[in-house]
Parts: C-alpha cells; structure tokens; sequence
C-alpha cells in the first residue's frame, strides 16, 4: 500500500494511482456531502473512477467477504507492505500541475476558501510557485473540519453561491481582485469576481468557468505554437455548448456527447489519445487541463483561473466583461440547473414514474416553445438514465435525470441566441432568463 499519510485532494489521489503504476485507488471522503455520507472514491489503475464492469464486480466482491483480516499499522510500516509517500507524490503532483500553467501577467490579489476541507496543501504552494505572491486563505475556512462548520447550512459545495458571501465580504474588505473556492476535497473550484471594476460582486456558474478556461488555454497554446487540428476538448451532454463553440473557433474538436460524471472523460482521454487533449469541463464546477489525472482537479483550474484573471486585469477587464465579450464572438448562452427533492422510497417511484412519463407522453410545450425532439439515453450504448427534450429555436433544450448520488431529480436547462442575433447583451441576457423562467414553471408542473 502506498500511503498519502494527510490531509490531500482526491485527484492528487488519481495523480498518484498513475504515478507509482498501482493496481487501484482508495480515497476515503464525503467530498462536499454531510459526514453521515462518508464513504470512498475508488479508482482504477488508470487514475479513473471505476466503469463497468469493474465497479459491479468490485460491489460483488465487497458483498462476497465473510472475514477482515487485520495487521497492526505499525508491523506494515516496518515490514513495507504500507509504503508512505506523500512528500514524493506532493512534489511530483505539483510539478505536474505547473506544467500546465501559461506565462503572462501575475498582478493579482487574490482569496481563496478551501470551505474547511483539503485544499490549501496543494493551490497555495502551486500559486505561490506560479509567481502569485499575494494569496490570502479565507481563515473561518481553513481548517479542515468534516462538519464545515462555518460554510451556510453546512454544504461545503462552490456550486452553491450561499458559501460565497462571506469570503466576497472579506475580498472587497482587502481590495482582492478574486476569489477562489474548491469543495473539501479540491476536485471542484468556484469562484466570484468583480463584474465592474470596482462594482458589485458576482458569483461565475460552473458553465461560466469552463467556458472561460476553454478560451484562456487554447488562445494560450495557440500563441506558444501547442495547438494543431489534431487537439480536441471534452465535456458532458449537460455542459454548455458554448465550450463547442470556442473549440470550433479554434479548428479542434469537442468530444461532448459523454455522460454525467467526470470519470467518463478520463475513459474518453485514453479513447482519444491523452497526447492530444487539451481541456475537459464538467458544468457541476469539475475541470481538468493535461493528462497527468484522470479526475477533475480545481488545484489546476485555480492556476488558470488565477492567470486567467490577472491577464484580463492587466487588460483593463473583468472576468464578467471577458465572459460578455465571448458572447458577442460565439452568441449569448444561459444555463440553470433545477433539483427537486423526493426522498425516502416514494419519492423514488416518483422520479422512476417522471421518468416514464417523459419517455412516453413527453409534453408538447415548455415554456411556450415547442417539444420538437426526444432523445432516450437508456437506448444509447453505454446508457443512462436521462431525457433531453429539444425545444424549437437555436439550442435551446432540458435535459431531465435522476441524481446518481442524492434522492433528487435534476433538470438542466439551455438557452441560446446567436451572435448575429444579439443587438442588446444585457436586454438578451434578460430575455433568457424569462424564457428558462418560463421552462422551469412548466417543469415543475410534470408528474
């Protein structure tokens, strides 16, 4: 056993399984979840989260043990069975890390929040080692704590902008430029900037990021002479089509009719070819730039963010004023994400009887736009348990699936205008908005 002896990332874990060339990973986290839901993250000897069939027969042969054998900690440091590590695999993980980074401006005053989990051992010290010296950690945060005893309702998860406030408080208090906030264990990065120089503060969605990042690091490739036809990026079937649009702009492919969960883009860089891949995006805040994991990884999406923003700051920008400038090139793009909350076994014949309704009486109408296609994604090879319903105009869709991890069902919503379509950005985004608006009430009205 090759043992990470503290506090470390899961995909410093997905680093590490590739690294030593073992057979497997185990990291035992409750990520962003309550404590109640600890339980592991086990991976594959290729960094990646188990596929089928592995993670049926691993489940077989947890159910199939009748006896645990066990040895005093202690008796398998001194024979070597348990090999401690964590310093080699710290400084191989970080260079790996910083290979990915892109030169250019580093005047950036910046906070960061590991909402009590993780974090801090690896973004800091890849910061600083990235030429950002003005790094704060967010103290009500920083110590790791499984309860997350000072993030809103005790969700220690970027995707809810609730655990921003405080730290947005602290940022405009110091005159920051940029906060970054990962969950407990540092797969996931939020953040929050400026829209206005000066001005009030807003929260980016995961889609927002990715979008952002996909830019920044193909411009940067491009201009260093990295990038050829030959490149492409990967994303879900639930992030935004926006990335597609960037990549298409750049002459290289996206790969984005993949699943939900980041474990199928790691098995899609290995399909693919990881000598070729670029950047992978995830809309649920999961991002991955190089081929060194097979796992999102926010220790790297911090370092781009961070370059990122220092490089728009030195161009007079915020990253909201980047973002608008993106929807002008490739058109203006709105995404929502709605969960709805059916516990206990009710709740589960619920969603199974939602998802039957939509497979075979889908609605005509949402939102006032028709249904116009119906995609079943059980009848896909591999299959999920997810409907998308296309709606007439550009791109605009609802993807509607049961969560793989929480009694919830979850529906994500799209809406799209093209860029020659677009006179007034703020009149256009207000328009959006009504119309996913429009979407979610009738949504919320299904059985």
């Amino acid at each position: 056993v090759d043992f990470l002896d503290g506090y470390r990332s899961t995909p410093e874990l997905s680093f590490a399984v590739r690294h030593n060339r073992c057979d497997c990973g185990i990291m035992v986290t409750a990520s962003h979840n309550p404590p109640s839901d600890n339980a592991v993250k086990v991976y594959w000897s290729t960094g990646g989260q188990l596929l089928p069939p592995h993670d049926r027969g691993v489940i077989d042969c947890v159910a199939a043990v009748t006896n645990i054998a066990r040895v005093p900690f202690g008796q398998g440091i001194a024979d070597g069975t348990i090999i401690c590590c964590q310093q080699p695999i710290d400084r191989a993980y970080q260079a790996a890390v910083l290979e990915q980074s892109l030169p250019g401006p580093r005047d950036l005053k910046l906070v960061y929040s590991p909402m009590h989990g993780v974090g801090a051992a690896s973004i800091v010290p890849v910061l600083h080692a990235a030429g950002f010296d003005d790094v704060t950690v967010f103290a009500p945060h920083a110590t790791p704590d499984g309860d997350f005893p000072n993030v809103p309702g005790h969700v220690a998860n970027p995707e809810n902008t609730a655990t921003f406030a405080a730290i947005i408080e602290h940022a405009r208090a110091v005159g920051a430029d940029l906060v970054l906030s990962t969950d407990p264990d540092a797969d996931r990065l939020g953040c929050a900037a400026p829209v206005a120089r000066g001005g009030e503060w807003r929260t980016l969605s995961g889609n927002q990021i990715g979008a952002l990042l996909a830019e920044f690091v193909l411009d940067g490739r491009r201009r260093a002479g990295r990038l050829g036809r030959e490149h492409y990026v990967l994303k879900t079937l639930v992030t935004t089509e926006m990335i597609r649009r960037i990549a298409d702009s750049y002459g290289i492919a996206t790969h984005g009719k993949l699943h939900v969960g980041f474990k199928h883009i790691g098995a899609a860089i290995d399909e693919y070819g990881p000598e070729r891949f670029v950047i992978a995006a995830e809309e649920s805040h999961g991002y991955l730039a190089g081929s060194y994991a097979r796992d999102k990884d926010a220790t790297v999406a911090a370092l781009l963010m961070a370059e990122l923003a220092a490089s728009v700051k030195a161009a007079g920008l915020t990253l909201h004023e980047k973002l608008d400038a993106l929807y002008w090139q490739h058109g203006c793009h709105s995404e929502v994400q709605i969960s709805r909350t059916l516990p206990g076994s009710e709740g589960m014949q619920r969603m199974a009887h939602l998802m039957l309704n939509l497979r075979r009486d889908p609605p005509a109408t949402l939102g006032g736009l028709k249904v116009i296609g119906v995609h079943d994604y059980l009848l896909e090879t591999p299959s999920a348990d997810m409907v998308v319903l296309d709606l007439e105009g550009a791109d605009n869709r609802v993807a509607i699936r049961p969560s793989g991890t929480e009694p919830k069902i979850k529906f994500y919503l799209f809406a799209f205008e093209p860029p020659e379509l677009i006179g007034d950005l703020a009149a256009t985004k207000a328009e959006l908005r009504a119309r996913l608006a429009r979407v979610s009430d009738d949504l919320a009205r299904l059985e």
